[in-house]
């Protein structure tokens, strides 16, 4: 994974060296096997109206080493979406909020481009 970045499991503080042995936050000794994935919220980082969209931003997501889940509101039985009704909801794990908003709105500046 390219910029692979990883948690704290006492702090949460994003580490961007996954070969790092201390936290520069706490200072603690690092154990990535410490870390309770279950007991980190996940927070909503995108809405979209098209699955096709969110897999995309998931994949981008995911490259950078941030944990992402998809929900969508979709209904897969029609062929088309109902504007607001239809919606895809993309989360991450909420100590990777700012750095999953940052890789979006690169992503959606490139597409402007």
């Amino acid at each position: 994974m390219k910029n692979c970045i990883m948690l704290c499991p006492f702090c949460f503080a994003l580490i961007q060296d996954k070969n790092a042995s201390i936290c520069y936050e706490c200072g603690k000794v690092i154990d990535s096997h410490q870390l309770d994935w279950k007991k980190i919220p996940w927070a909503k980082v995108y809405t979209t109206n098209t699955l096709l969209d969110a897999e995309m931003f998931k994949q981008n997501l995911e490259s950078a080493g941030i944990p992402t889940h998809i929900l969508s509101q979709v209904d897969s039985t029609r062929n088309f979406t109902l504007g607001d009704l239809a919606i895809v909801k993309i989360f991450v794990k909420e100590p990777y909020y700012k750095h999953a908003l940052e890789i979006i709105k690169e992503i959606e500046k490139s597409n402007d481009d």
